[in-house]
C-alpha cells in the first residue's frame, strides 16, 4: 500500500502553510538557484518569462509535437526516459510546472488552473506549435484535463496515466512503517524535507525499487526544498489540488484519448479512477490500458513498457 502522492500534496501544503507548526529542527544549508541550475538543468534547457513567471522548459526533436506534464513533487526530469525515445520521431516539449523544478516561483503566488492554462498557451505559442498531443501523469491530469476541455482546437490526442478522476480520500494511516517514521520525523521541520523522507515517498510509489537511486533522491530533495521557499505555495497548492473539477473537464473531452494505468497503482487504482475516467470521457475514441508490474509513478517505474503501449496511439493520432 502507498501513501498517496496526490493526497500528500494537500497534506504537505497544509503543513507548510500553517503558522501553528513551528520548525523544531534547523534547516540545513540549502543550494541556491545557481547551484540547482548547474545540477539539474539539461544541455537543452531554456528559461522564458511566461505569464509573469520564469518557466524552465526543454524542446527536443522534430515532427508532430508532444507536450509532457509531470506529476506532484516531480519535474520535467520525470520524462527523461520517454523523451530519449520520443524525440527520435516527435518534437517533445516538457517544462517544470511552477513552483516545481526550476520554474517560478510566481511573483503573485498564482498557481491556479487558469494560470497553468495560460502557461501552456504561452509556451506552445513561443515554440510556434499550434496543435499537439498532451500527455499527463498523476496530478498533472488536473491541468491537462482542464486545458483539453478549454482548448480542444489545439489538441490532436490525449494520454492520461494514473490520474485522479475525482476528489481523493486521504488516509493518514496508510503506508509502511518506514514511510510513517519518515513522515513523523519530517513533521518536526515543515519548511524543508530530508532525503530519507523523499526516498520513502518514491519507494512507496514504484514496483521497481532499483530505480530509486541516491541521485534521484537528492534531485527530489533539492528541488522540493526550493519549492518550499515560497511562503504562499502551501495554501495555493491546496487550493489547486482538490481534483473536484476533473470529472467535469473529462466529460468535455472529445479528442482521441488513451488512459494508461499501472496495475500496482494503489493511489488511483485502474478499477476505480481508470474506469471512472473512461466512463466520463466524451470522446468516442477512448481506451484504458493497464500495464502489469508498474506502480503510480509510471514514467519512472516502467518507462519502456509504458511507452510501448503509447506508441501505436501516437502514430495513429499524429499520422507518424
Amino acid at each position: 500500500m502507498t501513501k498517496p502522492m496526490l493526497a500528500l500534496a494537500c497534506l504537505l501544503a497544509s503543513l507548510t502553510a500553517s503558522p501553528a507548526i513551528a520548525a523544531i529542527e534547523d534547516a540545513p544549508a540549502l543550494p541556491d538557484d545557481a547551484t540547482l541550475r548547474s545540477r539539474y538543468a539539461l544541455p537543452a534547457s531554456q528559461f522564458a518569462e511566461i505569464d509573469g513567471e520564469t518557466v524552465h522548459y526543454v524542446a527536443q526533436g522534430k515532427g508532430p509535437a508532444i507536450l509532457l506534464l509531470h506529476g506532484s513533487f516531480a519535474s520535467l526530469r520525470q520524462w527523461d526516459a520517454w523523451t530519449e525515445k520520443l524525440s527520435r520521431h516527435y518534437r517533445v516539449v516538457r517544462y517544470d510546472q511552477s513552483p516545481a523544478g526550476l520554474s517560478g516561483p510566481s511573483p503573485t503566488s498564482d498557481y491556479s488552473i487558469d494560470h497553468r492554462i495560460r502557461v501552456i498557451d504561452g509556451l506552445m505559442d513561443k515554440l510556434r506549435i499550434q496543435r499537439f498531443v498532451i500527455v499527463a501523469t498523476s496530478s498533472a491530469g488536473l491541468p491537462a484535463a482542464a486545458y483539453v476541455a478549454a482548448r480542444p482546437q489545439r489538441i490532436r490526442g490525449v494520454v492520461l496515466n494514473n490520474i485522479a478522476a475525482g476528489p481523493l480520500k486521504f488516509d493518514p494511516n496508510r503506508g509502511s512503517a518506514a514511510l510513517k517514521a519518515a513522515v513523523a520525523q519530517d513533521m518536526k521541520h515543515p519548511t524543508w524535507h530530508s532525503q530519507e523522507f523523499w526516498r520513502q515517498i518514491i519507494l512507496a510509489n514504484v514496483v521497481d525499487t532499483a530505480r530509486v537511486t541516491p541521485a534521484l533522491v537528492r534531485q527530489w530533495t533539492d528541488l522540493n526544498n526550493r519549492m518550499l521557499r515560497d511562503p504562499a505555495i502551501g495554501k495555493a497548492a491546496a487550493a489547486s489540488s482538490s481534483f473536484a473539477r476533473t470529472p467535469g473537464d473529462l466529460s468535455r473531452i472529445t479528442a482521441p484519448t488513451l488512459l494508461l494505468w499501472g496495475a500496482q497503482d494503489h493511489e488511483t487504482p485502474a478499477d476505480r479512477d481508470g474506469r471512472q475516467a473512461l466512463q466520463l470521457l466524451a470522446s468516442k475514441d477512448k481506451s484504458l490500458d493497464v500495464v502489469a508490474s508498474c506502480g503510480h509513478m509510471m514514467p519512472l517505474d516502467c518507462p519502456g513498457r509504458a511507452l510501448e503501449r503509447v506508441m501505436p496511439f501516437l502514430k495513429r493520432v499524429t499520422g507518424r
